[in-house]
């Protein structure tokens, strides 16, 4: 499991970071000529017991104990509430979207008091907050710049690239990061992932085995080691390995969605469930409980059964209510709506799409999260819409939808410009121009790849075909669209290897 910009797992802020480009630091960085202590973003509160909880937290989270973390942060501020730093640590450690809206906005009221290199940290969370990615892009760029020196800004960088799919430049600043400190093991954990990203698995395989070896008493490394080996198809080796991280944390809950994961690519859809049911037991609050119930959704929706799948939803659906969580609620709406879309009811999708809508916009958002969320609504019924065979209405939405995303939108809209209008290009029968606009779409959602094998194969572009089914059936397996297509593709691949 990868840190990224926030530490929720299912219930995801509806801003991605945007791909902005960047010159990636130079190898030819030298340290600055200052002290250690110097070199680094200082710690700026005035209590020894909130900075005491601070480091706690902080080593906490370098591991992968988000909810431990969390704690931790909660009595720094407890101890100091002028800590913005501290706030700004809740923020990436935080449970919810509620919580993390909360927490910085508590942080940016406060960085007055911070130091400019902590300003400077809190300007780029605030911004991303805002969906403002050029903000945010900027304070992290004049954060490495003025401190060259401290791996963590690198890191916060790298993670920022990492969420654009540059994945080069991610590399880059991870690298930085270990060459700073080569005992710094979040590094090799992130360089890992980005290998992947960029198709690198011997150097991703690498990074995670200086992971492991830096600290194998904690259950994240084997973790990650495990994921990269499930993209590997190499399934029964990354259960072992999820094993080995359960056996030191038992209630690391990313594991156990691995494994089930795992066991429904290889078709063991009781063994799926029962990892999920045993993630479910183990889970400490809400977001855990959601996670928990989601892979259970994922395992009944690789194995077919949609029925059953709806059933969780609706469980979860109900929690979310009582916990007064709109922002799950919307979530959940927006996966039932894909699920129903996929079993070929885009009238039900439609409305639960609409519901989406609604409960995001009573979630408390800002106005440019609320803008996304109209935005995404768009993108969603345009797809129902040729669903239903209105064309009418498809053609508008497509249009609104690309029109709104190319002057608003982040780097992930914009991707999806090129999704819609493929799929509004496939509507309207003109194949080679889809093609070509799912080739600019986002390569990483099995969705795209499978349509795109699918337009290639009708081409008569058997190659290309061949490589997109393949990446559609077996890639990306924590992607939650997998379960949607992963059958089909896998059908299609057999079609065209058997000529």
């Amino acid at each position: 499991m990868i840190k990224t910009i926030s530490v929720r797992t299912l219930i995801p802020l509806i801003w991605c970071a945007a791909a902005l480009g960047f010159a990636a630091c130079s190898q030819q960085d030298k340290p600055s000529g200052k002290d250690d202590a110097a070199a680094k973003v200082p710690i700026t509160t005035t209590s020894d017991e909130a900075r005491e909880h601070y480091i706690q937290g902080r080593a906490l989270l370098d591991d992968l104990h988000a909810v431990d973390a969390n704690e931790a942060f909660a009595q720094a501020v407890a101890a100091d509430d002028g800590f913005a730093m501290g706030y700004y640590m809740l923020a990436q450690t935080a449970q919810s979207t509620a919580d993390y809206f909360d927490a910085a906005s508590k942080a940016n009221e406060r960085a007055g008091s911070a130091s400019e290199g902590e300003q400077l940290y809190i300007a780029a969370l605030y911004a991303a907050s805002q969906n403002d990615q050029e903000a945010q892009l900027d304070a992290l760029t004049k954060l490495v710049a003025m401190y060259p020196q401290d791996e963590r800004v690198h890191m916060q960088l790298g993670y920022y690239m990492n969420g654009q799919q540059d994945f080069a430049g991610a590399v880059e600043h991870y690298r930085h990061a270990t060459a700073i400190n080569p005992d710094f093991a979040s590094a090799y954990n992130a360089l890992g992932y980005a290998y992947r990203s960029l198709g690198d698995l011997d150097s991703a395989r690498d990074s995670f085995a200086r992971y492991i070896e830096l600290i194998p008493d904690e259950a994240n490394p084997y973790d990650s080691y495990a994921e990269l080996l499930m993209e590997m198809g190499e399934y029964d080796e990354s259960i072992a390995n999820y094993r080995k991280a359960l056996a030191i944390e038992p209630g690391f809950a990313a594991s156990y969605a691995g494994i089930s994961i795992n066991e429904s690519l290889k078709g063991e859809a009781e063994l799926a469930q029962e990892a999920a049911d045993q993630m479910l037991a183990r889970a400490r609050n809400f977001a855990e409980r959601q996670g928990a119930m989601f892979s259970s959704v994922t395992s009944h929706l690789f194995a077919g059964n949609y029925d059953a799948a709806t059933e969780v939803c609706e469980t979860m659906l109900a929690e979310a209510e009582v916990k007064g969580d709109r922002a799950a609620m919307a979530f959940i709406s927006d996966y039932m709506g894909d699920m129903m879309l996929v079993s070929g009811e885009p009238a039900r999708a439609e409305e639960y799409y609409d519901a989406a809508l609604d409960y995001r916009l009573q979630a408390g958002f800002n106005e440019a999260n609320r803008a996304q969320a109209a935005r995404t609504h768009l993108f969603k019924t345009a797809i129902a819409a040729m669903n239903m065979d209105d064309a009418e209405a498809a053609a508008t939405r497509v249009a609104e939808y690309n029109a709104a995303a190319q002057m608003n939108g982040t780097a992930f809209e914009k991707r999806r410009i090129n999704e819609l209008s493929a799929f509004l290009a496939m509507y309207n029968e003109e194949y080679e121009s889809a093609a070509v606009f799912f080739g600019e779409a986002n390569q990483l959602d099995p969705i795209v790849l499978y349509w795109a094998a699918v337009i290639h194969a009708d081409l008569g572009h058997t190659d290309q075909a061949i490589d997109l089914a393949t990446r559609a059936a077996n890639r990306n397996t924590l992607s939650p669209n997998l379960p949607f297509f992963r059958g089909a593709a896998q059908a299609l691949l057999e079609e065209l290897n058997a000529g």
